[in-house]
């Protein structure tokens, strides 16, 4: 099996803990992925998805604002987690953690956690310990004290107290740049169906761009909007591209950018 960790707790302290935690509850290769937003995080799960193809693993997701909405919360976002195919997803469902999967139209019916009765559940089942139950529901990193354990318990075929959670109260995914890769192509949560025609350029915050299927294409030292590598099935997102150039770098573009709008969408623990 495998394990992703897709989250904003990234230095090296932060990271070895959690990779350590859930490798030394399950038999799985661990990878991680360090990110600055939720914006990020939820288009990182549809590449996850889509390379692991809905084999056995886990996906754990936790970015989540520590200010302004999320202080609704007893301690933060709560957690929710479901199923794609033979693969367990556990993330914070606030902001646009699984705005990617609910566009993609992957997401069903969430299962809405506690970490009270999760915690209370496992400790029933003698998987934590009675000092263990009574920290997590007020861990300032759940990511470490929480999430790898439900996760694992879950995985076992153990059954935890949720309530459903509507994927419809999910943030819509706002037409934004979420990565930028190391040739300074943009990543974006732009579909090709999303554009108001494939055969005509498209007016955007960067300028009038034309669209490509294919980036050899275009020719060089132009912009465009090209059919890239991430998504999921047949849903391949589009991309900011210059030929033979830095696109982000020309038109000093930043994740949370948005394509028709000067808002910028990416929502961070030290951000908005």
């Amino acid at each position: 099996m495998f394990t992703t960790i897709i989250n904003d707790c990234k230095d090296d302290n932060a990271r070895s803990r959690q990779e350590s935690r859930i490798s030394s509850l399950l038999p799985t290769a661990t990878s991680f992925v360090g990110v600055n937003s939720d914006l990020e995080a939820g288009m990182h799960l549809l590449d996850i998805l889509d390379a692991t193809e809905g084999r056995p693993g886990i996906v754990l997701l936790n970015v989540a604002p520590r200010g302004g909405h999320a202080t609704k919360w007893e301690n933060g976002t709560p957690f929710a987690f479901f199923w794609y195919h033979e693969t367990l997803i556990v993330g914070s469902v606030d902001g646009y953690v699984f705005s990617g999967a609910k566009k993609a139209g992957i997401l069903p019916e969430l299962h809405l956690l506690d970490t009270h009765t999760g915690a209370a559940a496992m400790e029933a089942a003698g998987f934590i310990t009675p000092e263990a139950a009574e920290h997590i529901p007020y861990t300032q990193f759940r990511s470490f004290d929480f999430t790898p354990r439900i996760a694992a318990f879950l995985w076992q075929k153990n059954t935890v107290p949720s309530t459903p959670y509507n994927p419809d109260d999910i943030a819509e995914l706002p037409l934004a740049i979420w990565h930028v890769d190391s040739f300074g192509n943009a990543k974006t949560t732009l579909l090709p169906e999303d554009l108001p025609s494939t055969e005509t350029a498209t007016e955007t915050r960067f300028g009038t761009l034309p669209y490509f299927s294919q980036l050899r294409d275009l020719p060089t030292h132009e912009s465009s909007l090209v059919r890239g590598s991430s998504g999921i099935h047949d849903q391949r997102f589009l991309e900011l591209m210059e030929q033979r150039g830095n696109f982000t770098s020309k038109q000093q573009a930043i994740i949370g950018d948005g394509l028709f709008t000067e808002e910028n969408y990416a929502h961070s623990a030290t951000g908005n």
